[in-house]
């Protein structure tokens, strides 16, 4: 049903599910990106804490949110969804080629270094005692499980509250200074680096008892109200079993023969695994159909999904043969 004989040519965009869930602040900088191409869109709210059944088939076990699907192509992380939805919606382009660059290395700094000091800001003890899921004792534990099983070998979004919080103000101070001369933080326009930037500092300022940590900063909050009042697009609430069948009912859309190239020792259909390097050490199996400097795509099949083609951005993931 979706074609193609490039990556992205074959999609049908109309069919773009964003599996997320509404705490979820990597899938507010997704639902925002969407309202500022003004687009519409279905969604499948996921649990936030696992089991995640039908994320599963779809993914083959990767578990970070959001995830988005089109047919029976499944993107994973937002360094690559941003991307797919901006070569699919090009007006507007927040990869201005002038700064490409700059604003690719900028975005990624933000959502790994930066969003590490903010969730320590987010889960301080002031901000933990406002959380509605923190006072049920029960579901507070079953959370913190899941969240040490998703991090379990690593330590990278470990962060003392005491080391974040000068580390949050400094960089609030300097996107206050930067934006005295623009309405964005690389001018008049939005770039990949305010919506990286907004989603991290709305991961803080959603919880009312933290919005008091932006009062200094006048310009830095004027500018979340304008991000803010981008909107989320016209969404339209689908269940997973839906977005399952979907993905059975369609064909793949991504050519594996389009911008390959050899950079791993690697052959096309030779059997991998893929897996984040930060955390989340939950490897996607599968043969290998795409590999690029921007992208790894590998063919997988599920007995509830069929065959899908899970997309992961080459930065930040790793890639290995399985013997």
């Amino acid at each position: 049903m979706i074609r193609g004989t490039s990556p992205y040519c074959g999609l049908i965009m109309s069919n773009l599910i964003l599996h997320h869930y509404p705490e979820s602040p990597f899938s507010e900088k997704v639902r925002l990106l969407l309202g500022f191409k003004q687009q519409s869109y279905s969604a499948v709210t996921i649990p936030i804490i696992m089991p995640k059944p039908d994320l599963m088939s779809l993914t083959g076990g990767y578990r970070k949110t959001p995830v988005m699907q089109i047919g029976s192509d499944i993107y994973c992380d937002t360094a690559l969804i941003c991307k797919v939805i901006d070569r699919l919606y090009p007006d507007n382009s927040i990869y201005p080629a002038n700064h490409q660059a700059m604003l690719v290395a900028a975005a990624h700094w933000t959502d790994t270094i930066f969003f590490r000091v903010c969730v320590a800001m987010a889960f301080q003890p002031k901000a933990l005692a406002n959380s509605p899921l923190f006072q049920d004792q029960e579901s507070a534990a079953a959370f913190m499980a899941d969240r040490a099983s998703l991090t379990e070998g690593s330590n990278i979004l470990t962060m003392e509250f005491e080391t974040a919080n000068p580390y949050f103000h400094a960089h609030l101070k300097h996107l206050d200074n930067q934006l005295k001369s623009s309405k964005f933080l690389f001018g008049e326009e939005q770039t990949i680096a305010d919506f990286s930037t907004y989603h991290c500092c709305w991961f803080v300022r959603n919880n009312e008892v933290l919005r008091e940590e932006f009062t200094s900063y006048d310009r830095v909050s004027d500018w979340l109200d304008r991000m803010e009042a981008i909107g989320q697009g016209d969404l339209v609430e689908i269940n997973g079993q839906a977005a399952v069948d979907i993905a059975a009912d369609s064909e793949t859309a991504t050519d594996n023969k389009a911008a390959t190239v050899k950079l791993d020792g690697l052959e096309l259909g030779e059997t991998v695994e893929v897996m984040p390097t930060d955390y989340g050490f939950q490897p996607v199996r599968g043969k290998l159909h795409l590999s690029s400097l921007e992208e790894l795509v590998i063919l997988r099949e599920d007995e509830r999904a069929g065959k899908v083609a899970v997309h992961f951005p080459r930065l930040g993931f790793e890639i290995k043969r399985v013997d």
